[in-house]
């Protein structure tokens, strides 16, 4: 059975120790706008929602991408082919959840649930990320969020002013 990277949005304390260790096992820094996780901070609200890949049964990105560099591997993650990749920004732009961007070096760039034993839920001591087949609460808690995300439109305008905020803060 297909395991699937779940947020369980109560349990997230805000503590960024997933967007530290996928910035620093992706990019080499501990920058959080360069982690392939996100999570919006609703400080005045207190709590923090963390955002993650879907691994779409039919990815936006994939079907958007001219040149074929998004497939699916063995694990069921959607992956990026960096020797395909023409950074023509065309997932970026259908990705209803904002999950996908391009790197530095102009290549589209998301989560890849590392190889099959992602990083981000070894470091979640709440456990608001795991990486489980889904049951009936795993499977709700999955669809709230797609839906929430793309009701909100956390897809690229929100993320990208987060991610520009930080930046500034980070370099």
């Amino acid at each position: 059975m297909q395991k699937f990277l779940i947020s369980h949005i109560e349990k997230c304390t805000g503590c960024a120790r997933c967007l530290l260790v996928c910035s620093a096992l992706k990019e080499g820094q501990f920058i959080p706008f360069k982690s392939r996780v996100h999570f919006v901070n609703f400080a005045r609200d207190g709590f923090s929602v963390p955002n993650i890949c879907f691994h779409c049964e039919e990815p936006a990105c994939q079907e958007a991408c001219p040149v074929e560099a998004i497939s699916r591997d063995e694990w069921g993650a959607v992956v990026v082919d960096d020797d395909t990749c023409t950074g023509c920004d065309e997932c970026v732009d259908a990705c209803p959840y904002g999950m996908i961007d391009l790197n530095g070096h102009g290549l589209a760039y998301k989560c890849d649930l590392c190889s099959g034993d992602p990083e981000c839920v070894k470091v979640c001591q709440p456990q608001a990320i795991v990486y489980a087949v889904l049951d009936e609460e795993a499977s709700h808690n999955r669809i709230f969020l797609m839906k929430q995300q793309f009701k909100e439109g956390m897809a690229k305008q929100k993320r990208l002013s987060f991610a520009h905020a930080l930046k500034g803060m980070y370099g």
